[in-house]
């Protein structure tokens, strides 16, 4: 019984604290394997907290909040400028047909460049994206008429960059660290320890670290499924529907089951980890409403109404 493999590349920054963390906890929680790891543990906690001082930063910042959402308007332009030149590939006109495909092949190589990238590899990408749309593919597009398209992405582009630079002047003041530097030793620690619980389970059986490999692979298959770089948006989620509740003259807080169906499979999200909820005119009789609230690999959210009943 061994410890599963942890995809880290897929994991966002607050999703890879929320798993290293957990881990801490479930080491710490258990005298025996705190012995196997003895002699990793104070590094591995100190890094811990590096990381999330680091982290910390990030969140606090209000930059970072306007980063996100520069970077959802640049993901639907150029996804809008897509969905546009995908149409041509179907025009009567073989010319139009012909320019269309040769952006389609750029969006497409510009898709895998920025594939699970942080934002300075992806807002690099933009760029020659824009550049190539504005030299090499100029004459395509003037001819499928998406030059608007591409100013937009480019004012999206311009404002990404102004904020950007904002936000790493603010963080002047941080620890000196980098925090892709930190996730890396962080990283290397965890391995390490894993190497010695399996070490441990092989040679010694698996009375001692069977439980807590139990443990700890129910939360890697779990962070495996939902985490990615490019965070799922909650508004896609398929909540159940919440029944009739009952008026007591107190808030009512009912907690749907939330699924979120992807090519795969159907995920079940799990509140507190994929989502957080809150209510509006939840006491008296009548309407009430539930939203859902993405965090860790989720964004966005979603609001469902329930309705608050004087009698069953």
């Amino acid at each position: 019984m061994k410890i599963l493999k942890i995809n880290f590349g897929n994991l966002r920054n607050e999703a890879h604290l929320q798993f290293i963390s957990l881990v801490q906890k479930l080491i710490s929680s258990n005298p025996a394997i705190v012995n196997i790891v003895a002699t990793l543990m104070g590094a591995f906690n100190s890094a811990v907290e590096l990381e999330r001082k680091l982290v910390d930063a990030v969140k606090s910042s209000p930059y970072t909040k306007q980063l996100a959402e520069i970077d959802r308007i640049l993901d639907r332009n150029i996804a809008g400028m897509s969905a546009i030149v995908e149409g041509y590939l179907h025009h009567y006109d073989p010319k139009i047909v012909a320019a269309a495909e040769k952006i389609e092949l750029r969006l497409k190589a510009f898709r895998g460049e920025i594939e699970k990238k942080p934002y300075e590899e992806e807002s690099a990408a933009v760029k020659i994206l824009l550049n190539d749309l504005g030299t090499t593919y100029a004459e395509e597009v003037e001819l499928l008429g998406i030059d608007g398209w591409v100013f937009q992405i480019s004012d999206a582009q311009t404002k990404f960059e102004e904020t950007f630079i904002r936000r790493n002047e603010e963080w002047a003041d941080r620890p000196t660290e980098k925090l892709s530097d930190v996730r890396k030793h962080v990283d290397t620690l965890y391995r390490s320890m894993v190497e010695l619980i399996d070490a441990y389970g092989s040679l010694n059986g698996y009375d001692v670290t069977g439980e807590f490999v139990r443990r700890l692979n129910s939360e890697i298959t779990y962070f495996n499924e939902h985490s990615h770089r490019v965070k799922h948006d909650i508004a896609h989620c398929e909540p159940e529907e919440i029944p009739n509740q009952v008026y007591s003259g107190y808030p009512i807080t009912p907690t749907p089951l939330v699924l979120y169906p992807t090519n795969k499979k159907t995920l079940r999200l799990e509140l507190g980890k994929d989502y957080n909820l809150s209510f509006k005119d939840n006491v008296e009789v009548g309407n009430a409403q539930c939203t859902i609230h993405g965090i860790g690999a989720y964004k966005g959210s979603k609001t469902v109404t329930f309705i608050i009943k004087r009698f069953v």
